[in-house]
């Protein structure tokens, strides 16, 4: 792992724990063990860090698709995979992209597009497991699959906010054995 990479999952784990605007660079570099003026040699600016923060977990969720099978069950697995890490935290914390979207989207619009960046991949994906899934044009997938995002985000936030799984068993139920049960021919 470069030093660069190095500084952005620490700033990730940081602004996970933390927030964007909680966390500054200083904690960063100490955490990094860099001097700060070392820290300007691999990003412009802390928005120039943010966005690297937010593509870090852009390919940490490409990767956790690449793992799971392109069925309605390898799409079970792939959020059952966010929310066992929220239950591992003990309901802390919540999602790192969607706490980042709470705060960083009406800041600046760059971090809004890169945000943006995130649901795509999450609605690209989905879509493409409805579609391989034998859900027709009419069920129109990709508007399910926007459904489904929100439905998580939703879980997720309400899992942290309870402090237990009820909303994630509630989003297992609702979505996969309601919703997704029976494909239309």
């Amino acid at each position: 792992m470069t030093k660069r990479d190095e500084i952005i999952v620490i700033a990730a784990n940081l602004i996970h724990e933390y927030g964007y605007n909680n966390i500054g660079i200083k904690k960063i570099l100490e955490e990094a063990n860099i001097p700060k003026g070392s820290f300007y040699y691999y990003f412009k600016s802390k928005e120039d860090l943010a966005l690297a923060v937010i593509e870090f977990h852009i390919e940490n969720t490409r990767a956790v698709f690449n793992q799971v099978d392109r069925s309605l069950e390898g799409l079970r697995d792939f959020f059952n995979f966010f929310f066992r890490r929220l239950e591992e935290m003990e309901y802390k914390k919540g999602c790192p992209i969607g706490n980042l979207i709470l705060e960083l989207t009406d800041l600046k619009e760059s971090f809004r597009e890169k945000l943006l960046e995130w649901v795509k991949l999450l609605e690209e994906e989905i879509t493409e497991i409805l579609k391989i899934s034998g859900f027709k044009e009419e069920m129109e997938p990709r508007s399910l699959a926007s459904f489904i995002i929100t439905s998580f985000e939703g879980a997720i936030m309400k899992a942290k906010l309870e402090k237990n799984k009820v909303p994630i068993d509630e989003f297992n139920y609702y979505v996969f054995e309601c919703l997704l049960k029976t494909p239309l021919d």
